[in-house]
């Protein structure tokens, strides 16, 4: 029997659960009352594109994307360093920059060459408007270092570039400009200055970097007050991410557009943490307004920071569920890939009409429910009430599984400020384990190296302990092996410079199991990028988790387990452990083993006195049952003995009641009726305690099936919707209707990382 995921949602709580989407307040909402569509050179190019592909782009935009809403091309990154051929952006000594007589970047005519004689981005710009497009570009925030060492004077003033800036919060991932100070006289005129000239250009949208981690309010608003005074309708975009959630009120009164997470790359670690940045974010879209998801990195890639000459990385349940939850929370989106590379699937996905609907015209957006590996979005359509539903798979997670982590601290790269994060956070309560995962941010690059500087708990009375005076119970990584109070490679930690004398050096790929002292309530570190990584080309890019609960993939999908005892080993629980589970109503029952994560074999273990309660206290142990079907991966299942056929024995206690078993194995069986509670004991069996390897082991029980399944079924229970008449329910991505149904009869099957995207519309009577 496959297991089955009910989704309950209700009318009233759909009213009261979201934030109402409110029309257009300032004057600049109304250059962008819907999200964006467009293309820009980042992803498919880097820092290197060239005007030849810019033209390239616009062309195909305009015969195949213009009709479907797609309009922006906008040039990223760099394109006023006349010798940039590669991804690799931060050489500032090795750089020719060029630069008018006013302090202000000018294209490179090596690579643009219509902007040769000072004419600038404007004849690029008259050729993608000729398109019936509009033309966008990047820039930095700030003065350009170069303005300031030759002391250029500010276009408009008495001033000069040396008056108005500051090596205060200097941009740690691209150091061409210094901060622009918003309170020394001449700040302002340099900022009208660049306005004015990419009004001038006929620019239609500015995307501009290192203005969101950290939040420059001051900067912002004089960026605000530049675009305004020109006249012209000028999107603005701010980037990157993650922009302070607090911070959501000033950025939507002073941009169009504010990056929610760092550079989103074609992975599924990235996108599985994009559902839950994206629900934080949803209550505060508004029109004219949008958190920015980040590009979609679809299509081929030429030769981009971190894609050389292939196609996207995502299959195509992942674009799938890509395009849909970026439509479900309306962000603007801004293709990656090379469009003339375009094959028809990606033209089809992006093209999509009844999809870049929901994105455009949609409201009510929000994250309805995330259960059981399901997560579940709703958006309502103005025009007629119809309900937009989106139900995600967000299973089978790869590396490690991401459902019950403790933290996740998105990407950390090079463009991190300090080139970590600190960590603070409270334990669950009874927590005994305590896993730290490194894992690959998404670039592929293997120079992640990173540390945990300083890991502390803290206990119930105050006191702490230091993870460095304890042994952990296993590390693994994808590199190297971990190493305590010394980084991977053998050095002093070190990060971004700083040196320190306590933590663990690990790389990406990574989990340090410690098993945590009684009483634990919190949990410090920082968790940074070492200098071993960040010294290399390429690379250092990670992602910082940390678990309570084994994160490891297994043979059964645990988040299906009604009970687990966590990881026991010969020196983690090796005493055993007790596990208890509510079984009332089940007809089923299965006793599981999976091994813990080592892929050693030498995993024979016991389930000690199984036995199931009823309402009256009444015990039957399950040795008295015949079990409907019992495999091991090792050997035969025994009935009071271990697999060997020796006594039943953990920790040097012998048992007569139980079942001998070795990881992977499955005992199944059907239930009498009326029993309401299953309990045992569980432990490694002394057989296998002077067999060098193995003996890691999980034990869990369950009352469905617990096969990993390649998709779940997942019931709509249409009444709990508000919908008390029939409904037809429409499939977005195939554009066709699916049928009419009421109640819950409406089950679809949802492959893992995979998406129903439907529109539910209530049948009117005639």
């Amino acid at each position: 029997m496959k297991s089955r995921f009910v989704i309950f949602v209700s009318l009233l709580a759909l009213l009261q659960g979201v934030i109402a989407q409110t029309t257009n307040e300032l004057p600049f909402h109304k250059w962008a009352l819907t999200p964006p569509m467009g293309w820009n050179s980042w992803d498919c190019f880097g820092p290197s594109v060239v005007e030849d592909e810019v033209k390239a782009n616009a062309d195909y935009m305009a015969a195949n994307l213009k009709e479907s809403g797609w309009e922006y091309i906008v040039v990223d990154i760099r394109w006023y360093v006349d010798n940039q051929t590669t991804g690799h952006y931060n050489a500032y000594d090795k750089s020719d920059f060029i630069i008018d007589e006013y302090g202000r970047y000018m294209p490179s005519p090596t690579r643009f060459p219509s902007a040769a004689n000072g004419a600038g981005f404007k004849p690029l710009a008259d050729y993608v408007h000729s398109l019936g497009l509009k033309f966008g570009i990047h820039i930095m925030r700030g003065v350009p270092k170069e303005a300031v060492f030759n002391n250029m004077p500010i276009k408009g003033s008495s001033y000069k570039a040396s008056d108005i800036y500051s090596t205060a919060y200097e941009c740690t991932w691209l150091q061409d400009n210094y901060t622009i100070e918003s309170d020394k006289p001449g700040a302002q005129y340099y900022y009208n200055s660049i306005f004015d000239l990419y009004a001038e250009w006929g620019v239609d949208y500015i995307k501009i970097d290192d203005l969101s981690r950290p939040y420059h309010d001051k900067e912002i608003e004089m960026i605000r007050k530049g675009i305004d005074q020109t006249g012209r309708p000028m999107v603005l975009s701010m980037s990157p991410g993650a922009t302070p959630l607090s911070e959501h009120d000033h950025a939507r009164t002073h941009a169009n557009l504010w990056r929610t997470i760092d550079d989103f790359w074609d992975n599924w670690a990235q996108l599985n943490y994009s559902f839950g940045v994206c629900a934080d974010w949803a209550p505060y879209i508004t029109p004219g307004a949008f958190p920015d998801a980040d590009m979609l990195p679809l299509g081929k890639f030429i030769r981009g920071e971190r894609a050389h000459d292939r196609y996207t990385n995502f299959t195509k349940d992942e674009q799938y569920t890509l395009m849909s939850l970026w439509a479900m929370f309306k962000s603007p989106l801004m293709f990656g890939g090379n469009m003339p590379d375009n094959d028809q699937f990606t033209l089809d996905l992006i093209t999509n009409d009844e999809m870049l609907y929901i994105n455009q015209h949609s409201h009510k957006n929000q994250e309805w429910s995330n259960e059981g590996g399901i997560i579940t979005w709703t958006a309502e359509d103005p025009a007629n009430g119809d309900l937009f539903v989106a139900l995600f798979n967000n299973g089978g997670d790869g590396f490690v599984k991401t459902q019950n982590l403790l933290y996740r601290s998105g990407t950390v790269s090079r463009l991190t400020d300090g080139f970590g994060e600190d960590i603070d956070i409270e334990l669950p309560e009874g927590a005994d384990q305590l896993f730290l995962i490194v894992n690959d941010g998404g670039d592929g690059h293997a120079c992640d190296h990173a540390n945990w500087i300083n890991p502390t708990v803290e206990l119930a009375d105050g006191s702490t302990v230091e993870l460095t005076d304890l042994n952990w119970e296993y590390a693994t990584s994808g590199w190297g092996n971990v190493s305590k109070n010394k980084s991977i490679s053998g050095g002093k930690l070190n990060v971004k410079g700083t040196e320190y004398e306590k933590g663990i050096g690990t790389h990406s790929q990574s989990i340090v199991l410690f098993k945590l002292p009684e009483n634990s309530v919190r949990f410090k570190t920082f968790a940074g990028l070492d200098l071993g990584g960040t010294n290399q080309t390429g690379g250092a890019t990670v992602e910082f988790m940390i678990a309570t609960e084994d994160p490891t993939p297994r043979e059964v999908e645990v988040n299906n387990a009604i009970a687990n005892t966590g990881r026991i080993s010969r020196t983690l629980f090796p005493e055993g452990k007790k596990i208890e589970a509510d079984i009332t109503g089940a007809k089923k029952l299965y006793l599981v083993l999976t091994d813990a994560g080592d892929d050693l074999t030498f995993d024979h273990a016991d389930w000690i006195n199984p036995t199931i309660i009823n309402k009256k206290g009444k015990s039957l142990p399950l040795t008295k049952l015949d079990w409907a079907k019992a495999t091991s991966g090792w050997g035969n299942v025994s009935k009071n003995k271990s697999l060997d056929g020796n006594p039943l024995s953990v920790n040097g206690k012998t048992y007569k009641n139980g079942f001998g078993v070795n990881a992977y194995s499955i005992i199944e069986f059907d239930l009498p009726k009326g029993y309401t509670k299953f309990e045992a004991f569980c432990g490694i069996d002394d057989e296998v305690l002077n067999v060098e390897k193995g003996a890691t082991v999980e034990f869990m029980v369950f009352t469905e099936d617990p096969s990993v399944l390649s998709s779940i079924p997942v019931t709509l229970d249409l009444n709990k919707f508000g919908f008390s008449v029939p409904c037809t329910i429409r499939d977005v991505w195939k554009k066709s209707d699916i049928g009419t149904y009421r109640g819950d009869e409406f089950t679809p099957e949802i492959r893992t990382h995979g998406v129903g995207l439907y529109r539910i519309s209530p049948v009117k009577k005639k």
